[in-house]
C-alpha cells in the first residue's frame, strides 16, 4: 500500500509541473479516491447474495482534452472489492486442506468436508478507465461533466473468508463444528478479467490555482463474468442430505454493478 501511494503522489506532482489557467489546459492528472457498494446478480440458483458489497478505490487519472469540452479521461485505480454470498436453499459444501480449497474431484482422503453458511470474498484489481468525457465551461470557479465508458479491471489477488462447520469426511452425518475458514483460496475460480460499462457525473471546482477539486457519482453495469465455469468445480451439494442421490457440483456464477462515489484533485 505505501509503494501504491507513494507512486500515486509522484505521479501528480509531475503532472502539476505543467501548470497553466485550468480553463484552457487541455491535460490534467492527479490522485482518486473512491467508495461505493456493489451488486451481483447470480447465475446459479444453488448460491445467493448476501447484501450488497463494499469498494474501495485509490489510484491516479488524467483528463486529455480533444477540444474544450470532449475529452477522455484514464488512468490506474486500484480496486479493493468485497463480495458476500450465502447458500441457495441447499446446503453447499466443499473439500479443503489447510486454506487451500480442493477440487470436487480430488483423492478426498485426509481432506476436510466444510458446509458454508456464508462467504466473504476480497479481491485486489488494478483497474483503468476508458470513458469519453463531456464538460461545460467553467461558470464562475465551476464546471460540470458527465462520463460514459468502460471499466476494466484485472485481478491481482483473492482470498475467502467462510462461516460455516467442519465434519469429518468418511461420517458426514456426524455432529458438526462451527468454524470460520479464514484467508482460504481456491485457485483459478474468479475470473481474471472484468468490465463493467458505466455512465457518471459530477462537478469540478477550481479552488486555487490550476488546482480542482472534483465529486462525482457513477453506475457501472457488469458485462463479463465474475467466475470462471470450471470443469472441476469446488462447490458441491452432497446427495443424500439434500433429498437428492448424487452430489451435485457446480462453479459460483455471478455478474457485478458497481455504485461509486468518487473525489479527485487534479493539477
Amino acid at each position: 500500500m505505501k509503494k501504491i501511494v507513494f507512486t500515486l503522489i509522484s505521479f501528480s506532482i509531475i503532472a502539476s509541473a505543467n501548470a497553466q489557467d485550468a480553463a484552457d489546459k487541455s491535460f490534467q492528472a492527479g490522485l482518486v479516491f473512491g467508495a461505493g457498494m456493489n451488486f451481483q446478480k447470480m447465475g446459479t440458483k444453488l448460491m445467493n447474495t448476501d447484501g450488497a458489497g463494499n469498494d474501495l478505490t485509490i489510484g491516479g487519472n488524467m483528463n486529455i482534452m480533444f477540444n474544450e469540452t470532449i475529452g477522455l479521461t484514464t488512468g490506474i485505480e486500484f480496486d479493493f472489492n468485497t463480495t458476500k454470498f450465502k447458500p441457495g436453499p441447499a446446503n453447499v459444501y466443499y473439500l479443503y486442506n489447510d486454506n487451500n480449497i480442493e477440487e470436487y474431484n480430488t483423492d478426498k482422503t485426509g481432506k476436510e468436508l466444510f458446509q458454508m453458511e456464508s462467504r466473504k470474498q476480497k479481491a485486489t484489481y488494478l483497474t483503468i478507465p476508458t470513458m469519453l468525457l463531456f464538460r461545460t465551461n467553467f461558470i464562475g470557479y465551476f464546471r460540470y461533466f458527465g462520463k460514459f465508458g468502460l471499466r476494466s479491471s484485472f485481478l491481482l489477488s483473492q482470498k475467502i473468508n467462510d462461516e460455516g462447520f467442519d465434519f469429518n469426511p468418511d461420517n458426514v452425518l456426524g455432529v458438526p463444528t462451527p468454524v470460520t475458514n479464514e484467508n482460504m483460496k481456491a485457485k483459478n475460480e474468479m475470473f481474471f478479467f472484468k468490465s463493467a460499462v458505466g455512465i457518471a457525473g459530477g462537478a469540478e471546482w477550481n479552488f486555487v490555482g490550476t488546482t480542482c477539486l472534483v465529486a462525482e457519482i457513477g453506475y457501472y453495469y457488469g458485462v463479463t463474468p465474475l467466475f470462471y465455469n470450471r470443469k472441476d468445480p469446488y462447490l458441491f451439494t452432497a446427495g443424500g442430505l439434500n433429498g437428492t442421490s448424487e452430489d451435485i457440483s457446480f462453479s459460483n456464477k455471478a455478474t457485478q454493478s458497481q455504485l461509486q462515489l468518487k473525489v479527485s484533485i487534479l493539477f
